[in-house]
């Protein structure tokens, strides 16, 4: 898109400052006419009714002409000095092209970053067909997520859990714990809140560009579908080590149920 120009001081110019409201605004529209048709500050007679809704319009062109803002040609109008001030339809054409050309350049990069993605995406996918290792069997201790989640066990990590292919998420798996931390009986190790961000994150339909904010609304939209279990106590038996039948996230007897006995009692 194209712009007229107007310094700061033309409304107090010598040729402006005695101008009518009338011729004033003839001349401003005329520039953004001129501009618009690429037509290098030439106005035709025939085309001055459409610059601008003042009436009388020649009237005011009489006016513009006389103060020098205008001159007059075979065909109608010129603004004076107009190619000093703005630019002209040659460059406004060559900046659109440009600019063309600029937008064609990005959407043939993005078609080929999503194909490569595409070619690595089925490479890799056949090199762990065929080579990944066998999933450990599951321990007790990986069996330790809420019978509501839908999160499956996890297998032990031998690298970083805050660390997926290059990026850090330990921002993210402290989020994870903050906002899980008044529902969880016990607090959510590091191991279980990088495992609650990777099975959000994996379920995401395209790229998730901002992690942490993806991984919140999730928590926020269902907190009682990643809550871990805790581990049942030793020697645990009827009674002691069971769920709280009123907020089943929490161990019997939940604090909450038991502050409401005492304000019973």
């Amino acid at each position: 898109m194209a712009w007229v120009r107007l310094d700061d001081p033309f409304p107090t110019h010598r040729k402006v400052r005695h101008l009518s409201d009338q011729a004033f605004r003839l001349y401003v529209s005329a520039l953004c006419w001129c501009n618009a048709n690429l037509s290098d500050g030439q106005i035709p007679e025939r085309e001055l009714k459409f610059v601008s809704d003042v009436r009388a319009p020649k009237r005011y062109a009489s006016e513009l002409v006389s103060v020098g803002l205008w001159e007059e040609t075979d065909s109608g109008w010129c603004v004076h000095d107009y190619l000093e001030y703005q630019p002209s339809a040659e460059k406004i054409r060559e900046g659109r092209e440009a600019k063309r050309a600029r937008q064609e350049r990005w959407l043939e990069g993005k078609r080929d970053r999503t194909r490569s993605r595409g070619d690595a995406s089925q490479d890799v996918s056949g090199d762990v067909s065929e080579d990944a290792a066998p999933i450990p069997s599951q321990s007790h201790s990986q069996n330790n997520f809420s019978s509501q989640s839908s999160i499956p066990p996890y297998p032990a990590r031998e690298r970083d859990d805050n660390q997926t292919d290059g990026q850090d998420f330990s921002a993210v798996d402290a989020m994870v714990k903050r906002e899980l931390a008044a529902l969880a009986a016990h607090p959510i190790t590091d191991q279980q809140a990088a495992h609650i961000r990777d099975h959000i994150l994996s379920r995401a339909r395209s790229t998730v560009k901002n992690p942490a904010r993806y991984v919140q609304r999730a928590l926020r939209a269902n907190p009682h579908e990643h809550l871990p279990k805790p581990e049942p106590l030793p020697g645990a038996h009827r009674g002691v080590g069971r769920m709280c039948p009123t907020h089943p996230y929490m161990e019997e007897p939940c604090r909450a149920c038991a502050a409401d006995r005492l304000a019973a009692d």
